[in-house]
């Protein structure tokens, strides 16, 4: 078997890089799958979990769609278009046509915890983490998943009732939801959130990645919610420098940019000598230059 359709428009097939997920008028490549019993079996379960979206608006990125044959080496499922990821098998077994651990968002800690479903929980610097289901208990937590609320995974979050940040997360939502007011997008327009350097869910994630469409630079936007240090300023370097090894970004001029609420002249110093330009911003979307 080469191709197979399941519900809400989703079609797979196999070509000679993987597996070849469309939904709609998008695609991508999952790299190096196959449309084996075991993976049949895994997407089968999403859907009837409700987990019937497997490419969302942002997911994957839009530089890795088809006709890219690289593609990525994961397949994700989402309850909607626009609500984040609830799964993700990035782990598999080639030769055999098997699929790995699971990855589900950690936006269903306390339904898992409720339900004394078995997990590992791997913390990140922002966000809910994630649950790492090994490989034979992924199928019975889709099972599980069909009486939860998918709700906790809706992108929207409620408006601050006072001025202030209470998370980087604010801080990051607060630059996306208003990119036409900041100084970026004179030039930039924003390509993707919480970008992967390295490839898989477990990657450091670039806060804000955007793109000049006329001359082709990007811009690497890192967030600090209250006072940067200069670990900020080298963490941008770091991203610069992993983005520039990288195929992708081979064609125009990478640069850097470091917002937080507060600035020390060392690290405003630091941002200089690195040539990252450096901002301080106040709520609701108030950007200083400082560097």
């Amino acid at each position: 078997m080469t191709k197979l359709e399941f519900l809400n428009g989703i079609v797979l097939e196999e070509i000679v890089e993987g597996l070849l997920v469309r939904q709609g008028e998008e695609a991508y490549v999952a790299r190096d799958w196959c449309l084996s019993a075991p993976v049949i079996e895994l997407v089968g379960a999403a859907m009837v979990a409700g987990l019937n979206w497997m490419i969302r608006t942002d997911h994957p990125r839009r530089n890795a769609r088809w006709p890219n044959r690289r593609g990525v080496v994961y397949l994700a499922f989402s309850p909607s278009e626009h609500q984040q990821w609830a799964l993700a098998i990035d782990t598999i077994r080639p030769a055999s046509g098997d699929f790995g651990h699971g990855v589900f968002n950690g936006k269903y800690h306390e339904q898992f915890v409720k339900l004394g479903l078995p997990f590992t929980f791997e913390k990140r610097n922002k966000g809910a983490g994630h649950l790492v289901v090994s490989r034979e208990h992924v199928l019975p937590t889709l099972a599980a998943l069909r009486g939860f609320d998918h709700r906790v995974l809706d992108l929207g979050r409620a408006e601050r009732s006072h001025a202030g940040f209470a998370t980087e997360y604010e801080i990051q939502r607060a630059i996306l939801n208003q990119w036409s007011e900041t100084p970026f997008a004179k030039r930039h327009v924003v390509v993707q959130d919480e970008y992967p350097v390295d490839g898989g869910l477990n990657s450091r994630r670039i806060d804000v990645l955007a793109q000049d469409l006329q001359s082709g630079d990007w811009l690497v936007v890192e967030i600090k919610r209250a006072e940067a240090n200069v670990g900020a300023v080298r963490q941008v370097e770091d991203y610069l420098l992993a983005l520039g090894q990288q195929d992708e970004f081979a064609f125009g001029k990478l640069e850097g940019v470091l917002i937080a609420e507060r600035i020390s002249a060392p690290v405003r110093e630091a941002a200089q000598r690195a040539g990252i330009a450096a901002y301080e911003i106040e709520w609701p979307v108030t950007l200083r230059r400082v560097a």
